[in-house]
């Protein structure tokens, strides 16, 4: 333990500003390919900078790489390492989190990346200027027990107007592959679950959950006027249906730049990673 402690130590101080939020955003949305460690990390470095400082990173123990056989592109994808986990603690103030399965089915990995792509382009949004910062929280710090059921949505995005309104945004990503009675199913329970945040809107934790949107993103027009048409038909209102690809800029026009960056920790919320700030230098060969 103190081995590792001093290995974090040690591994945080050769590491640029950009490193280390590389660090905070992986120890949150677990997995990223090169191409998405550049655009949310690295977006001014060249994609052969880039995978020069994820090569780095790998050889001092930071970062691990998985490849997956069952894609033809042969995509990599980068995670933390125990050391990396080790120095995301030390960021975070808290114990590192303990170790984690290495391997995923190549849907889950396939639908977790399309997840957090999300997320870049949430960050893209940010850097343009139309999307102030927010607070992104993977699907294993966004679930919510119900009793009987759960909510588990892929993500949730949490943003904090100037007034300090707290929004939440509760991401499906829909791949299409869901039949219209399972899709039913799961809009039934974000809608108990609002039906319970508001009769406990009084309490912290279910405040925010009270007055939550639904994003369905979803591959295409006729998948999203399905799933608009099933929340209708179970009396779920503040729902968005589109394309994954319309939804960061839909979002960004709808709530706008005027954010302020949300709290470390909100109750009802553990964990999160804030979209990166953008004031760094270029990543160096230190």
């Amino acid at each position: 333990m103190i081995e590792m402690t001093i290995g974090s130590a040690l591994a945080l101080l050769r590491m640029t500003p950009r490193d280390r939020a590389l660090v905070e955003v992986l120890n949150e949305l677990r997995y990223l390919t090169t191409a998405q460690v550049r655009e949310v990390c690295y977006p001014s470095a060249s994609a052969e900078t880039t995978s020069n400082r994820l090569t780095i990173l790998h050889r001092r123990g930071v970062l691990a790489c998985l490849t997956h056989r069952a894609f033809d592109d042969r995509r990599a994808f980068w995670c933390l390492a125990p050391l990396g986990r080790a120095a995301a603690g030390s960021l975070a103030g808290s114990p590192a989190d303990g170790p984690r399965a290495c391997a995923l089915a190549a849907v889950q990995m396939d639908h977790l990346i399309a997840t957090n792509q999300v997320f870049c382009d949430l960050c893209a949004q940010c850097r343009a200027g139309r999307l102030g910062p927010f607070r992104w929280f993977g699907s294993h710090h966004a679930c919510v027990d119900l009793g009987e059921t759960r909510v588990v949505p892929d993500a949730v995005i949490l943003a904090v107007a100037s007034g300090g309104e707290v929004w939440s945004y509760w991401l499906e990503l829909d791949r299409g592959t869901m039949a219209p009675a399972a899709l039913a199913a799961k809009l039934r329970r974000y809608r108990a679950l609002r039906q319970l945040a508001g009769l406990r809107r009084h309490e912290p934790v279910w405040e925010a959950r009270a007055a939550s949107w639904v994003l369905f993103a979803c591959p295409d027009a006729r998948r999203a006027a399905l799933g608009a048409q099933v929340a209708a038909e179970c009396g779920l209102e503040r729902f968005w249906a589109g394309t994954a690809s319309e939804l960061p800029a839909s979002l960004a026009q709808s709530i706008g730049p005027d954010l302020i960056p949300p709290v470390d920790s909100l109750p009802g919320f553990p964990g999160g990673v804030v979209s990166p700030a953008l004031t760094w230098e270029e990543p160096s060969c230190g």
